[in-house]
């Protein structure tokens, strides 16, 4: 017996000796995945009182983005830049002093990081500013050792866009250098990823054919430079085309493209209410292109950037069921794979505009600056006044004022966020299956994901339509909504993992 009760003892303390499993810190393995926050700095906050937004003004606002579940930002361009939107750059490795220093944003980017927030930037490579003191040089001297960095057409540069941008030859191993070293500079400050503007025009120039398996190439070079030394970076390539067939060559040097063509889909299956029926189908048909090109790709699906209008401006979006449909918006693209973009200020339901040219008495001319106004704070404190109101917003509820009301906008962006990051299923992974009882307005998909011990199965259904549906699935726990599913309302259930194929 003592033998017996020895036996145990040793068995036990065995038993208690062995070390614990550590917890798997999924965001870890997932560095490429997060819930993004597009963010214009001009127009988000302003710290010092001179009605322009900056790095300062993000910094004491973060808790703002936190609050919301933001876990990555995207500033839009930060460089110095003649322009207000900042797309012509003339110093790469300076900040638009209206958006403060170098030692600003370094504090950004580590304030950022304590609250679990990575840092995207816009670089815009395809062009600088034709006041870049490369171009200056190049242009007044055909010895110049910045000549070859531009495309000549006699005495004049070749340029993409308007507006005193000058494109640059990205056949240059010089230039090439620069861009590479340009990477390293952010990345060695703490940037995490970038956003590639004008991916599509990098080799768009006279004379060059099989211009888009150049840009590719391109774009694989420059990956393969930055992950060998940051290997969570994340790269997401602007390709401004509406045919996701387009984008596929795009993803042999990219982590992820901008996905318009989601944008569209959500637009106008939701908004405009046509062929309702192919929500889930048309969602599919994207993801299994672009997993067929890379398995590991990471979708960044979003509704609305600062090159489109407003969804709150946007057709079948403003009306009597506006903010129903704004809410449904946010669901799909909050239960989407990849990370999602959020349009600054749409969280809010801000509206926002193109002008053709129309002269704003104590401004100027005007174009897309309306898609960029100022966010809504509600506090005169840290409001930006840079460009004067159109009177578009007069009626749309403030931050303060959605926070404080459960059924606003605001609130479902913070509950869609919270839900999507606390799943696995929602967070991480490109599984996308639609529900095999879709029909009509009624539109499911299943997501799954596993690694390791973890492993989750999760059914999201939205009603498209106007007309109440009951639904009776077998199910785990509801995570979200109601069975019983009122127009332009989302349910989200927890099932069994081993019982997908119930589902699909």
């Amino acid at each position: 017996m003592k033998k017996i009760l020895s036996l145990l003892l040793l068995v036990l303390i065995l038993t208690g000796c062995q070390p614990k499993k550590e917890a798997v810190n999924l965001a870890e393995i997932n560095p490429q995945n997060d819930v993004y926050y597009q963010l214009f700095v001009r127009s988000f906050a302003d710290s010092d009182g001179d009605g322009i937004g900056d790095l300062n003004g993000i910094t004491e606002n973060l808790d703002y983005l936190e609050d919301l579940g933001i876990t990555g930002i995207w500033l839009m361009p930060i460089n110095p830049s003649p322009a207000y939107h900042g797309y012509s750059v003339t110093n790469y490795y300076d900040i638009d002093p209206e958006y403060g220093t170098l030692d600003d944003f370094q504090n950004l980017i580590d304030t950022a990081k304590e609250k679990g927030i990575t840092i995207m930037i816009d670089l815009v490579i395809n062009h600088t500013s034709d006041q870049h003191p490369w171009y200056v040089d190049a242009r007044n001297s055909l010895s110049s050792p910045y000549r070859n960095y531009y495309i000549w057409q006699g005495s004049t540069a070749f340029s993409s866009f308007v507006g005193g941008m000058v494109d640059l030859n990205l056949e240059d191993e010089a230039v090439k250098t620069e861009i590479k070293n340009i990477f390293d500079f952010y990345l060695e400050m703490g940037v995490r990823g970038f956003r590639l503007d004008a991916a599509k025009h990098f080799f768009d120039k006279p004379g060059v054919s099989a211009v888009t398996l150049k840009n590719a190439f391109f774009l694989l070079e420059m990956n393969a430079h930055v992950k060998e030394t940051y290997p969570d970076s994340f790269i997401t390539s602007e390709v401004f085309e509406y045919n996701h067939e387009f984008n596929l060559d795009y993803l042999i040097g990219s982590d992820s493209i901008l996905d318009f063509t989601i944008a569209s889909i959500i637009q106008n299956r939701i908004g405009v209410g046509t062929n309702t029926y192919q929500l889930a189908s048309s969602i599919k048909r994207v993801m299994d292109d672009y997993k067929a090109e890379n398995a590991n790709y990471v979708a960044s699906p979003f509704i609305t950037n600062h090159d489109l209008d407003r969804i709150a401006s946007m057709s079948g979006f403003n009306g009597a069921q506006g903010l129903e449909r704004m809410k449904l918006a946010a669901n799909v693209l909050l239960t989407l794979p990849g990370s999602p973009f959020i349009y600054y200020g749409d969280e809010i339901g801000m509206k926002g505009y193109r002008y053709e040219g129309t002269n704003v008495p104590g401004y100027g001319v005007v174009y897309d600056e309306y898609r960029r106004q100022p966010l809504l704070w509600g506090n005169p404190a840290i409001q930006t006044t840079w460009l004067p109101s159109d009177g578009s917003n007069a009626n749309t509820a403030d931050i303060p004022t959605q926070l404080a009301n459960p059924n606003s906008l605001l609130n479902q962006y913070k509950t869609m966020i919270e839900l999507r990051n606390s799943h696995p299923a929602l967070a991480y992974g490109n599984y996308f299956e639609p529900f095999k009882d879709n029909q009509g307005a009624l539109q499911g998909y299943v997501r799954y994901y596993r690694y390791e011990d973890t492993e989750e199965a999760i059914l999201v259904i939205h009603n498209l339509g106007v007309t109440e549906r009951i639904l009776d699935i077998p199910h785990e726990e509801v995570l979200y909504g109601s069975l019983v599913l009122g127009a332009f309302q989302t349910v989200i259930l927890k099932i069994n993992p081993s019982q997908i194929g119930d589902y699909i």
